[in-house]
């Protein structure tokens, strides 16, 4: 199976990469508006986005559409020591700064937020399949998160339309994600509690 996610995580990335940076911003926009068109996303209060890293879906512009809709929206820090995730309000690029391998992370002012069942979690990954199943970049950070202080939130798999396969391979640790959301389809996976459910 390592030798299968490796393959598939050597396969993808290489044509993520090919992407230039304005079919990546294009395509970006795309997959923002289905991510904030999901009735979950609407009805949050509050978003954890990842913050965008080298050929990723550009987050930046999840960022500056969820404050302008007056949502609150946090960010995560790694903390290496103990191998988790930690996440901290952002409001603005001024206040995130680059962190572990180069990667934006907010600045760690006041506590850390506590997510809850009415949070939506935007999860990264190199490779999402239509049943939930995701392949990372291999740290175990964020299936840690999604089965730890996560575990109530909504996750939502953010993605080209390139990433996404019918079929990946799941070891016992993987946490799958509720929905994926590419700039071609949504696919849901399991809905989450609305308000009045």
């Amino acid at each position: 199976m390592l030798k299968d996610k490796k393959a598939i995580r050597e396969s993808i990335l290489a044509a993520r990469n090919r992407l230039t940076e304005d079919e990546r911003r294009r395509l970006s926009l795309q997959v923002r508006d289905r991510f904030f068109a999901l009735p979950e996303v609407v009805s949050a209060r509050r978003l954890l986005l990842f913050l965008s890293f080298g050929s990723e879906v550009d987050t930046w512009l999840f960022l500056e559409h969820a404050l302008s809709l007056g949502k609150e929206v946090a960010a995560p820090v790694t903390l290496r020591q103990t191998r988790e995730l930690a996440f901290y309000p952002i409001r603005s690029r001024d206040e995130a700064a680059p962190g572990h391998w180069g990667i934006y992370e907010p600045k760690m002012e006041g506590e850390p937020i506590l997510p809850g069942g009415e949070d939506v979690v935007a999860v990264p990954g190199v490779a999402f399949d239509r049943r939930g199943r995701r392949i990372g970049y291999g740290g175990g950070y964020y299936d840690r998160f999604l089965a730890g202080k996560g575990a109530g939130a909504w996750k939502v798999g953010i993605c080209f339309d390139l990433q996404l396969v019918d079929e990946l391979p799941q070891a016992e640790h993987d946490v799958p994600v509720d929905a994926v959301v590419t700039e071609m389809e949504t696919v849901v996976v399991r809905k989450g509690r609305l308000p009045g459910d």
